[in-house]
């Protein structure tokens, strides 16, 4: 019986470091870079890289338009296929992390938004609590005496006529975190935050969830080929 789980172990073992090696041969930068008509004013540059750690970014710009992505991505057991995942699904549902505590200090609601796109002043912010829009004109928002917080989210959004300017244009003008049900209705403090990976870039995102067709060095994204290099 010893014999058998050494045997069972070991075989586990090689497996798992001929995948973590498998893993490490695919990873790196698949790029395409083309010139447009006009080669010095619009280039286009396409590229997606999976990192060692097996989170990915994909990048495009063309023209007016760009669109970023970030997640995780697998291979297939034959390195046939690399499975990408965004780490965002839903533009309007984006995970949000917040802290709960109760302040003695006051009765009043508080709530503390650490702001990602501080320094864009194009984007206005909206918290919505217990169903009621307020506006979140600044990194901390203040409730009346006596509301009690059940459940809030937070919504950005940039005035896309107003904005004719930004380039590389949006993907969307508007992002939504997850509804935050609170855990504890005696507190009176939140400190709200989105994860890392939700940047400057967020209006770009594009969430991604496919399978993508590798040959050797070649991955074929958006019906174009990708050469690593």
């Amino acid at each position: 019986m010893k014999c058998l789980i050494k045997s069972i172990l070991l075989f586990l073992g090689i497996s798992l470091f001929f995948s973590c090696q498998s893993q490490r041969n695919v990873a790196g930068k698949y790029t395409l870079i083309q010139r447009g008509k006009y080669p010095k004013i619009i280039p286009v540059t396409f590229y997606v890289e999976l990192n060692s750690d097996s989170t990915f970014k994909y990048n495009f710009r063309g023209g007016l338009h760009g669109k970023v992505s970030t997640g995780l991505w697998k291979a297939d057991k034959n390195n046939k296929r690399i499975i990408v995942n965004s780490f965002i699904q839903d533009i309007r549902n984006i995970p949000v992390v917040v802290t709960e505590t109760k302040s003695n200090n006051n009765s009043f609601l508080l709530f503390v938004f650490d702001n990602p796109l501080k320094l864009d002043t194009s984007v206005k912010w909206t918290l919505n609590v217990n169903d009621i829009d307020y506006p979140l004109n600044t990194d901390s928002l203040v409730l009346d005496k006596g509301i009690i917080a059940k459940d809030f989210y937070l919504t950005g959004h940039i005035a896309l006529r107003d904005n004719t300017g930004i380039i590389p244009i949006p993907l969307q003008d508007t992002i939504q975190s997850k509804k935050y049900n609170v855990k504890n209705s005696n507190n009176n403090v939140y400190h709200i935050a989105f994860p890392v990976f939700v940047n400057y870039n967020i209006f770009h995102y594009k969430p991604l969830q496919d399978s993508l067709k590798l040959n050797r060095k070649t991955l074929l994204f958006e019906g174009m080929k990708l050469k690593k290099r």
